[in-house]
């Protein structure tokens, strides 16, 4: 009977472990794989070369200076997301896509230092999607020193990023089934000043990638070019390398000094007044006859502001957000920015309400 229990105990384990092997491989094998039509990218242009490198592609197209390093969502074949990254280095921002050990991002979150290490661009951004992008914001959140900003695609940070020199764009759709919108909510405390929040609408969350429907997730009522367009636009508004945009656009907006804006304020009356800080903030004292828009909500709420060619005063709390704030309305067509700083700095009491 001992000799019976002793290779019961010694079969139990090699048995389980067994088990688990087969478990876990069929688990990295059931993932999800690239339509067939995102082949024709690997071949590259005239304007954009694909290039296979050791963590997976690197599409160089016309830019010097800027990269973007993307990690994929979980179980999805990297190459799903070639058709939204060949967008973005056709714009002038060289991207890597990185291939994640069986398609898991989490078992390759530091891939970013290695490239990093092995070339040389003057700014660094992050992105990813869903647990792609989570696993880039945890990167970024040790790196941000390093690190010029990042793209959130369905999904959120689980870690501070707050910083003065880091920027963050949010982008998700709003026919999500997969994201868990009170995290993005939980994560919103933990963006720096440069932050932007865009809802695609009509979007969902399989729609940043060519790999078909995903589990769990609603249908989109817009289409998939519609909202990977929709999405490198939201990237580029945060890397400020919209080429179009920053042709257009040149000389920005006009810092004004705040006493040169309270006399435009006495004396004009078609102008208006932006609060680019949060609801919160606007609501615990802000100059007379503002309009509450936060810095973050800019580009996913232009109809608050209809008209491109009037008179627009911004500030914020400090004058770092209304800059940021006055530059992606300049990159969006309006015409007449004026900012003039910090309501920290406002001299003009009786203006306060």
């Amino acid at each position: 009977m001992k000799k019976i229990w002793k290779k019961k105990k010694l079969i139990f384990p090699i048995v389980l472990g067994i088990i688990i092997v087969i478990v876990m491989f069929i688990y990295v094998n059931d993932y999800y794989h690239s339509d067939e039509h995102v082949q024709e990218y690997l071949n590259g242009s005239e304007e954009v070369s694909v290039l296979e490198i050791e963590d997976g592609l690197y599409l160089d197209g016309s830019g010097e200076d800027s990269a973007l390093i993307f990690y994929p969502g979980a179980k999805v074949e990297y190459t799903a997301y070639l058709s939204l990254l060949y967008q973005l280095a056709d714009e002038g921002i060289d991207c890597f896509l990185v291939k994640m050990p069986c398609n898991l991002a989490f078992l390759g979150q530091n891939k970013a230092e290695e490239i990093i290490d092995s070339y040389d661009y003057e700014h660094w951004y992050l992105s990813g999607h869903s647990l792609g992008g989570a696993m880039a914001a945890s990167y970024a959140c040790e790196h941000l020193e390093g690190l010029d900003g990042l793209a959130l695609l369905a999904s959120y940070p689980t870690k501070s990023l707050e910083s003065d020199t880091f920027a963050v764009v949010s982008v998700y759709g709003s026919e999500d089934g997969v994201l868990n919108m009170d995290k993005v909510k939980e994560g919103r405390g933990l963006m720096p000043s440069d932050y932007t929040e865009v809802c695609i609408e009509g979007g969902n969350h399989a729609l940043f990638g060519d790999y078909g429907k995903q589990d769990g997730d609603h249908d989109a009522v817009i289409s998939k070019e519609e909202q990977q367009e929709q999405t490198v636009s939201a990237i580029l508004q945060m890397t400020g390398n919209h080429r179009d945009q920053k042709e257009e656009a040149e000389m920005a907006y006009q810092q004004i000094t705040q006493k040169k804006a309270k006399q435009i304020m006495d004396r004009d009356t078609d102008i208006v007044i932006l609060d680019v800080r949060t609801q919160e903030e606007y609501d615990s004292g802000h100059i007379k006859d503002a309009v509450c828009l936060p810095n973050e909500n800019i580009i996913s709420e232009p109809d608050v502001l209809p008209d491109k060619a009037q008179k627009i005063l911004v500030y914020c709390r400090s004058g770092n957000r209304s800059k940021k704030a006055a530059q992606k309305l300049a990159d969006m067509g309006y015409e007449n920015i004026l900012e003039f700083g910090g309501i920290l700095d406002w001299p003009y009491a009786e203006m306060v309400e």
